[in-house]
């Protein structure tokens, strides 16, 4: 067992111990090593002013992705390589060419948000996409700018030459890096020291496993364990100072949690599968999911984020949960005694209290796709209809023959205290034909079954007029995919 994290910056290597190892990285780069092309702004992974790009172990090779550095806290990328706006020049370059683009296309004003936006561009370069339009503007939406306006910033990117510009990690001798962090990934690491509250010591530890099995041990005996994946939810609050957790578990290196495939129509994610993964995925098996990851979270944020997480973090808004209500997911919940499956309808047992126990850890999600008879509508509604929180979420899936309603699932969030099935909807549905009358009816009857609260994202009246307007939003929907369809 290590006691010191192994990172490399630039090309430069790093053994990071006891307090230094609770650091997030933007400030660890800032700080410790003065890199402060680094900036940070929002400190939520909202701005990607503090973009840089992380290369991780994959498949016995190093693959770089656009990382927010404010909410990755250096527990979590043991055996990684981060770049920085920085590193991207080497020798022969005074300036690399992405930050060329962007003087050129007049993409900086005052400058400070520059370097993310160079390196969320630096990133799209490295993972050999093809710039469009639409991909720039897409690779961006995590980037915010104040005072230069996106066109000439959108500009640069659609400027480069991808077939001319080298990779940035090209620049480094990744061949040393892999080999020094594959000798370093498969021992766990634990890290502890002791801060000073109110005159009194306590002591603050992580522990990076290397197995499950580790994993399953440490959080048998510390039971009030903080297990983080992606991290981006827990990294705000850290951040904020709203959460200050004595006890860390990072799955980095939990290789078994990284399965994603479909057997028999039952599609199977690990829990370490990230956003990113779950997108690409969808696009050929699961559209409508797709539909929805693509508008609830940056790049930056989809690559560390995980679905087990989102389930994990059990807010009543959480984007995915709707879809996994309506179509029946279940979670393995694993401890060292064993495994067992549970039913996400009956995993929520109240605001942040779940099924879960404190020795167990989701480790796998799985569900069957829909039938070709059925229809599945997922919505989200919000301030923004891009990367922001939700005021109100639904998923709706229905099974259809011959006009009539056979089967029906509803299940909205941001209604009450978990995500809500909607069982007497459901049933007043069933056996039901596809007329407006009918969902005009179920609407009122789903006003019933919800209890919204006021906050600062909307009034309980608005949310009671959502759940009312969605099931008709669905009817017309369906209708006018009905109608396309005979007329094709």
């Amino acid at each position: 067992m290590r006691d010191y994290l192994l990172i490399y910056v630039n090309g430069r290597r790093y053994k990071i111990s006891g307090k230094r190892g609770f650091q997030s990285l933007s400030d660890f780069l800032r700080y410790d090593l003065g890199m402060v092309g680094t900036k940070v702004v929002c400190a939520e992974g909202d701005c990607g002013s503090c973009t840089v790009l992380i290369g991780r172990v994959r498949n016995s090779q190093l693959l770089y992705e656009g990382i927010d550095s404010c909410i990755q806290y250096l527990y979590q990328l043991d055996c990684s390589h981060v770049i920085t706006v920085e590193g991207l020049k080497d020798e022969a370059q005074i300036i690399h060419p992405v930050q060329k683009a962007m003087v050129d296309a007049a993409g900086s004003q005052c400058g400070y948000c520059t370097p993310g936006f160079v390196m969320a561009l630096a990133a799209m370069l490295e993972t050999g996409e093809t710039l469009t339009r639409h991909s720039v503007q897409d690779g961006l939406t995590g980037n915010l700018c104040r005072c230069t306006g996106y066109e000439q910033i959108i500009d640069a990117g659609l400027s480069l030459n991808q077939k001319v510009i080298p990779k940035a990690s090209k620049c480094y001798d990744a061949k040393a890096i892999l080999a020094d962090f594959m000798e370093h990934v498969v021992q766990p690491v634990y890290c502890e020291y002791e801060k000073k509250w109110n005159g009194a010591g306590q002591q603050v530890q992580f522990f990076v496993p290397a197995y499950l099995e580790e994993a399953l041990e440490f959080k048998q005996k510390n039971k009030h364990v903080t297990v983080v994946a992606g991290g981006t939810d827990i990294s705000v609050q850290m951040n904020k100072e709203r959460l200050e957790p004595n006890c860390i578990m990072s799955l980095t290196h939990l290789t078994g949690l990284e399965i994603l495939e479909i057997e028999n129509k039952t599609v199977t994610v690990g829990a370490k599968v990230t956003w990113t993964e779950l997108g690409e995925f969808c696009q050929e098996h699961l559209p409508e999911l797709d539909e929805i990851i693509s508008i609830f979270a940056s790049r930056q944020i989809k690559n560390a984020a995980t679905l087990a997480g989102n389930i994990a973090n059990a807010s009543p808004i959480a984007d995915s949960l709707p879809f996994l209500h309506v179509i029946d997911a279940e979670m393995e919940l694993t401890a060292s005694h064993g495994t067992r499956w549970v039913n996400i309808n009956r995993f929520y047992h109240g605001y942040k209290n779940t099924e879960m126990k404190p020795d167990e850890l989701i480790t796998r999600i799985r569900w069957n796709l829909p039938e070709p008879e059925t229809v599945l509508k997922l919505y989200k509604v919000s301030k923004r209809k891009d990367l922001d929180i939700s005021t109100f979420t639904a998923g709706i899936l229905l099974r259809l023959k011959k006009g009539k309603i056979q089967n029906a699932r509803l299940a909205f969030g941001g209604v009450g205290p978990v995500v809500l099935r909607l069982p007497k909807t459901e049933e007043f549905l069933q056996g039901k034909p596809m007329l407006p009358g009918i969902f005009h009816e179920a609407g009122k009857l789903a006003r019933d079954e919800i209890s919204p609260i006021s906050d600062v994202r909307a009034s309980s009246d608005y949310r009671l007029q959502l759940a009312e307007n969605i099931l008709l939003k669905f009817f017309h929907e369906c209708s006018d995919n009905q109608n396309k369809k005979e007329a094709a």
